[in-house]
């Protein structure tokens, strides 16, 4: 979406249109058809997108019918829940670089704790960063830049007052026809993830997302603490914390056996944050399943913390090259969902069927790890037409060489 367009969006008239568009059914073409009476083919093909670019952002960000994207934006944009905990990491009062800022999703939140200088190379970007700004309401202002941001000079930012800095560049490259491609290579990134040593010896208060999926090796050339977050059972991203902005209880706490300095924290609607910090730990025993089954978190399994969890719930693993935990006993635990085992057995569509008629179980989700079967296709191969037998939760894993299956009740509330 070009800046023009956008600026038209945010105009009177683009406003007007968006809230009529707004009211009709929410399919594109209706809209479409309605809007290229009243205005350019180019700015009602605008405003359908932008509507549905909203639609889909309402996951992640409470106010989305009000903020403005774009596309690759929003692919990239760290929801709302994310950017809160994040920003409320940085010392209030002190000035904030945004580097990279995108359409904002961290710049609004940033502006909770003091004053930001949002800086991109998109002007659409940008633009979205300022219109979604005044929608948080953040007290201290965001002030944007159209730059390159490998090209600031930061002793002149830090003489005027900057001292902290978020820097996210974009996982994003360009492909020869012109499109879009996502990268794993953290040298690919833009910029690469290397120009955050020029950024902290400017500012050694510095935090830098990345992608949870980034290979151990590369993180490990930092001397940060690696922060895996989980919201709503996702591993959304992971950052890296430089400086003052180490968290104190984690830096002087013990790192786990493999020598890195990880950690993962769950976001909860409805309650504080929890961090599982490392702490050295055997690895776990390994035995056929329980009464009892334990899936971590998938932060938890990115932070290498499975040994952890394990020994928090003195629970074994079933196998070693699967985070699937197991024990005779039930514990509360935010960090892994517990499911009652009811039966296991080798994976044979014929005898599964049989065991789960005599349980008069219906299965109603496929889990696997580590096993090549399609869980919606064991689904429907298993399903029952009788919708009124309780529901069982069905996990497919490799065990002594075998695929197995675990038919289990549905996660326990603990």
């Amino acid at each position: 979406m070009s800046p023009l367009t956008l600026s038209w969006l945010m105009s009177q008239e683009g406003t007007i249109r968006l809230a009529d568009a707004a009211r009709l059914p929410d399919d594109p073409l209706t809209r479409l058809t309605h809007l290229r009476r009243l205005t350019s083919p180019e700015y009602a093909a605008a405003a359908v997108e932008l509507l549905e670019l909203r639609r889909r952002a309402r996951s992640r960000f409470p106010e989305a019918d009000a903020m403005f994207f774009t596309a690759e934006g929003l692919e990239q944009a760290t929801a709302a829940s994310v950017a809160r905990y994040r920003a409320s990491r940085f010392p209030a009062g002190i000035p904030i670089l945004d580097a990279c800022c995108g359409i904002g999703g961290d710049a609004g939140a940033l502006a909770q704790r003091a004053s930001v200088l949002a800086v991109d190379r998109q002007q659409a970007a940008l633009l979205c960063t300022r219109k979604n700004a005044e929608v948080c309401a953040s007290p201290y202002p965001v002030h944007t830049l159209c730059a390159d941001v490998t090209a600031l000079d930061f002793a002149h930012l830090a003489e005027r007052g900057i001292g902290a800095a978020l820097f996210d560049p974009s996982r994003r490259a360009d492909r020869a026809d012109g499109s879009r491609r996502r990268v794993r290579d953290a040298s690919d990134y833009t910029p690469p993830l290397d120009f955050l040593q020029t950024l902290r010896s400017h500012f050694p208060a510095l935090c830098v997302k990345v992608s949870p999926g980034i290979d151990d090796e590369t993180l490990q050339q930092y001397d940060a603490q690696v922060e895996f977050l989980s919201d709503r059972g996702e591993c959304k991203e992971a950052a890296l914390w430089f400086g003052p902005l180490q968290d104190s209880l984690c830096a002087a706490s013990s790192v786990n056996r493999s020598g890195e300095n990880y950690r993962a924290t769950l976001l909860r609607p409805d309650s504080d944050p929890i961090t599982l910090e490392p702490f050295l730990c055997d690895f776990p025993a390994l035995s056929a399943p329980l009464a009892w089954l334990y899936e971590p978190d998938p932060a938890v399994i990115r932070a290498h913390l499975v040994p952890q969890i394990a020994s928090l719930l003195r629970a074994c693993q079933i196998t070693p090259d699967v985070a699937y935990l197991t024990a005779n006993d039930l514990h509360s635990t935010p960090f892994a969902t517990a499911y009652r085992v009811l039966d296991w057995l080798p994976y044979q569509e014929k005898a599964v069927r049989a065991r789960l008629r005599q349980l008069g179980r219906r299965v109603e989700v496929v889990k696997k790890r580590n096993v090549p079967l399609e869980p919606e296709l064991v689904r429907k191969a298993l399903l029952s037409k009788d919708l009124t037998l309780p529901p069982c939760v069905l996990i497919l894993m490799r065990y002594q060489q075998k695929i197995i299956v675990l038919l289990c009740e549905k996660p326990a509330a603990v």
